[in-house]
């Protein structure tokens, strides 16, 4: 049974969204990953070298997860759809929040939010109240550049597969859960 299947047959079976998301974003393996086992370790593994996290804090959301992008209604493709990582780790959100916290002395500098004329804070702090690090939202900091210089690198060393390899962090699982909700929910009501 394929990962639709599986939404389908749960939706079917009146079980909450929640526990949906709890057996296929959890539990199923990676669709765009199945049979290229050795490919998720070795990027899983040099994610939790690089932040030295447990690998098992480590998980796969969007179309590379279930195969397809519910918001754009598009097939995962390789070379051309992304890989989406949550890490779901509360001490590497907990040592992000407080980076940009001292970056902008405790918000009361907002200026390091602002990014070729468009201002990140509303956007940083929507996130972060729903417990999900968005390092693309992050006031500018050698630690936002580093972010992303690792995962360009990532990606480049994978673009044989992925478009790009992006990140965010979840402050627990909990948080990751509600997330993937809306995806189930974006998906019964496009059927609609």
């Amino acid at each position: 049974m394929n990962h639709i299947e599986a939404i389908e047959k749960s939706l079917k079976e009146k079980l909450s969204y929640r526990e949906i998301v709890r057996k296929i974003y959890l539990t199923y393996p990676t669709k765009a990953l199945v049979d290229r086992e050795e490919l998720q370790y070795e990027i899983f593994n040099e994610i939790s070298t690089h932040f030295c996290i447990p690998i098992n804090h480590i998980q796969v959301c969007g179309s590379s997860k279930v195969g397809r992008s519910f918001h754009k209604d598009a097939q995962f493709t390789p070379k051309f759809s992304d890989l989406d990582i949550a890490i779901i780790d509360s001490s590497l959100f907990l040592k992000y929040a407080e980076i940009v916290f001292n970056e902008t002395k405790g918000f009361m500098d907002l200026t390091k939010f602002t990014n070729k004329d468009v201002n990140n804070f509303d956007n940083y702090s929507n996130y972060i109240a729903k417990g999900i690090f968005r390092p693309d939202y992050m006031a500018s900091c050698k630690e936002r550049a580093e972010w992303h210089r690792f995962f360009h690198t990532l990606s480049l060393k994978h673009n044989d597969y992925f478009k790009s390899i992006n990140a965010g962090i979840y402050l627990s699982q909990v948080f990751f859960e509600y997330k993937q909700t809306a995806n189930i929910s974006y998906y019964v009501k496009s059927k609609i």
